[in-house]
């Protein structure tokens, strides 16, 4: 009768040659941001927790000004990261954020650069312009590795160890309590797309809001 080879003795057998028994331990899920009208929402940011930051990257991550408008408008860092703000108009621009996690102001002319800010606290840094108040921006800094922000169709997808059991969702025209969702990742703990819908309100189309409008 065939005897059975214990797996371990396969692994032990492995180790003595100095070779590694392959395994995949990613784990693979992507996220699906709507609106109340069920369409797909571009610029809201997901935090999957799971490997903190313990560096910070030494990525510099970029915010555009063109056509006197940030672009990007909303950016995903982590915490440490910096950010710098190349100036592709032909005009001058004054960024600056007040916000309680940065504080700066900083003079861009064009095809001048100016010196990358790091962020070092996290949380979110609403920018502005001194010159031109219709344009403002936004930088998210997170505490966790796995961070990134929605595109055109919504979608977001992460690859990390495990699928962590709640994801955090931000946007800045969110109508949740300080534009925050947690959301249970519980139906997708096999993986899968996870949907969330929210619900925005377009500040564009809001009388009387001047940021985000033409001058």
């Amino acid at each position: 009768m065939a005897s059975r080879k214990s797996p371990y003795l396969f692994a032990y057998l492995l180790c003595a040659l100095g070779l590694t028994p392959v395994t995949s331990l990613a784990a693979e899920f992507a996220v699906l941001v709507v609106d109340q009208q069920g369409m797909p929402v571009a610029n809201a940011v997901i935090e999957s927790p799971g490997a903190a930051v313990s560096i910070a990257p030494s990525q510099i991550a970029i915010i555009d000004q063109v056509n006197k408008r940030f672009v990007p408008m909303v950016i995903a860092v982590q915490r440490g990261q910096r950010v710098n703000f190349p100036n592709n108009d032909n005009i001058r621009h004054h960024v600056y954020s007040f916000s309680a996690i940065k504080q700066f102001s900083t003079e861009l002319y064009a095809d001048t650069p100016g010196a990358p800010v790091a962020f070092e606290q996290s949380g979110v840094a609403v920018l502005g312009c001194n010159i031109h108040d219709s344009m403002v921006g936004y930088i998210y800094v997170s505490d966790w590795q796995n961070v990134a922000v929605s595109d055109a169709s919504g979608l977001v997808r992460f690859e990390q160890s495990a699928i962590p059991e709640q994801i955090v969702v931000w946007h800045p025209w969110s109508n949740d309590t300080d534009n925050r969702r947690t959301v249970s990742t519980a139906s997708i703990s096999e993986g899968g797309t996870l949907e969330v819908q929210l619900s925005i309100t377009n500040p564009e189309r809001a009388f009387g809001f001047r940021a985000l409008r033409d001058q």
